[in-house]
């Protein structure tokens, strides 16, 4: 009997200890490692990042990159894409572009990519040309035929058109959280489109609806709120305002007291309005969420238009 022990106990210790393994192997092979869970999203404007984010919510399979840096400006004009970046932006799982021509360094990438790994959110949006001038023809699909004001989120109808955009995109990513995106997406267009509708009503009650904006993103802004729009400069990138722009703004402040003077926060404002007739009141410095929170800047934004109401009363 002990010789019989002596020689199998070590084949049944090697069996069971098989067997163990087995199933510490079947145990593991169901859950994947958090790497091999991880979708990578790759976003380019600031206002974008924040979309993805707050779609995402606590999803915990989605990490988030951002080309430009969460505190970027959203005017790309300036960017260089680095090999670093080119090589993020191609792993990707997705890429989530702005569109509109904001992102003419990663026309190669994007064409060298499935379909389905990228989101072009200014597709299906009315759009602005880039000649600073309204035009309320849709555009959609049709980027390539012209230049276009690729300003978008400063509108609040169009950030939220894009935040479905983005909320379509994930739920393709990853149908197992389609359910937590869709309801994310709404919750945040929501908000988004109320700040649209608070704003709008601020501008309602303004005592003059006419304005210059000194910079071109502030133009789909104006849209939005009905703003009629006189002039609209390009300054705060690089040169100043010429002589000639000046004589018109203060041409325009003679013969509207109420006149609007709209500026780009993220720009340094170079001209008060002071000797245009225009009170300091009606310089407005507008927070577009290129570098933050996009609510809080609106919300800001909208507190500037109704404190002009009130000075009114």
């Amino acid at each position: 009997m002990k010789q019989s022990i002596r020689n199998y106990g070590p084949v049944a210790l090697l069996m069971a200890g098989i067997v163990g393994l087995s199933a510490v192997i079947t145990v593991l092979g169901g859950v994947q490692t958090p790497a091999s869970e991880t979708l990578t999203v790759m976003t380019t404007v600031s206002p974008l990042y924040e979309a993805v984010q707050l779609v995402v919510g606590d999803t915990d399979v989605v990490r988030i990159q951002t080309l430009t840096g969460t505190a970027s400006a959203g005017c790309l004009h300036e960017y260089q894409l680095s090999p670093a970046d080119r090589l993020a932006a191609e792993r990707a799982d997705l890429l989530v572009l702005n569109g509109a021509g904001a992102e003419p360094f990663l026309d190669e990438i994007v064409a060298a990519l499935p379909t389905e790994k990228v989101v072009d959110t200014s597709r299906g949006i009315s759009l602005l040309c880039a000649a600073e001038e309204h035009d309320h023809e849709e555009h959609a699909h049709h980027h390539e035929e012209g230049g276009y004001n690729e300003h978008i989120w400063t509108s609040p109808v169009r950030y939220a058109a894009q935040i479905q955009a983005v909320t379509q995109a994930l739920c393709a990513l990853d149908p197992a959280h389609a359910q937590t995106y869709r309801a994310n997406g709404e919750a945040y267009r929501g908000k988004v489109l109320a700040i649209g509708e608070r704003l709008r009503r601020a501008a309602e009650a303004l005592p003059s609806r006419r304005c210059v904006v000194f910079h071109p993103s502030l133009l789909y802004l104006a849209e939005d709120l009905g703003l009629q729009v006189e002039l609209s400069l390009a300054g705060g990138e690089q040169a100043g305002l010429s002589a000639g722009e000046l004589a018109a703004v203060r041409t325009l402040g003679a013969q509207e007291p109420g006149l609007l003077l709209l500026y780009d926060a993220q720009y340094a404002v170079r001209y008060t309005g002071v000797d245009a007739g225009v009170s300091p009141a009606q310089v407005l410095s507008v927070d577009t969420g290129v570098s933050g929170n996009w609510l809080v800047a609106m919300e800001n934004t909208a507190l500037l238009f109704e404190r002009i109401q009130e000075g009114q009363t």
